[in-house]
């Protein structure tokens, strides 16, 4: 599938089930060179070791992961403060030690997620499991500022496609990776799983002002990779409606 890898721009409605095995944009003007992209996509298509990819997308979000610890971490200092200032009263000092040992324990948490979802080429298997571990990546990512709607509540019993679990994986956390650094640390994510089709939707507020996250810059890099995995594996990759305050991407993997 890597010999003769798709990217084309198509005008809407978007018939999912007619497209080749591919990268697709619609209603996104300006925003991808196309003979850049087949570049980029032909590079990732050929690439064998997937789990770069994968590592990969971890080391863009990782900014994203220091900042949420980083949030977390406040409610442990500024629990040592407080229990700092109100010695020698013991009975108002216990509370605020409590407090710190608890958001440490949060801290402690949030690293062991993300940890536990991070992909392991062996035995990878793309179905809910799999799915879930992206989505768990792509939360822990997200942060106070940005609402997440509707992805704890995604059906992921369907059947997708298996026959390239490790790129599969690998392209649901190039989507993901999209979304967050589109954002940049505020706005709204959602997503949705049906008929074999996995989409993520992101959006900022009006006037949120500039970006204070990295990554923006490489969005359209980042989505080719993307969506050279996703072809080179028999996919679909569709990027919908991408503007500069909001955008979708859909891969088909329909059994």
């Amino acid at each position: 599938m890597t010999d003769k890898l798709v990217f084309l721009e198509i005008e809407p409605p978007v018939q999912y089930s007619e497209l080749s095995p591919g990268m697709y944009a619609v209603n996104c003007p300006g925003r991808f060179d196309a003979e850049e992209a087949q570049d980029i996509m032909q590079c990732a298509a050929h690439f064998r070791d997937v789990g770069l990819f994968n590592g990969t997308f971890l080391g863009i979000m990782l900014p994203f992961y220091l900042h949420n610890a980083n949030n977390l971490l406040v409610g442990v200092l500024g629990n040592l403060d407080l229990a700092g200032m109100f010695m020698p009263d013991i009975e108002k000092v216990e509370p605020k030690i409590a407090g710190a040992r608890s958001a440490t324990g949060s801290v402690v948490d949030y690293f062991r997620e993300i940890a536990g979802a991070i992909p392991s080429c062996e035995g990878l298997s793309f179905d809910g499991d799999a799915i879930g571990k992206c989505l768990t990546l792509l939360k822990a990512a997200c942060g106070r500022s940005v609402n997440s709607e509707g992805l704890d509540e995604l059906d992921l019993s369907g059947s997708f496609n298996r026959q390239h679990p490790a790129k599969a994986v690998a392209v649901l956390n190039g989507m993901a990776v999209w979304t967050v650094v589109s954002l940049g640390g505020s706005g709204t994510v959602s997503g949705s799983i049906l008929d074999g089709k996995i989409q993520l939707k992101w959006s900022k507020p009006e006037g949120p002002g500039l970006l204070y996250m990295p990554g923006s810059e490489n969005s359209s890099s980042i989505l080719a990779v993307t969506g050279g995995l996703a072809a080179s594996a028999g996919m679909v990759l569709v990027v919908e409606n991408w503007t500069e305050d909001g955008g979708e991407v859909t891969l088909v993997a329909k059994q």
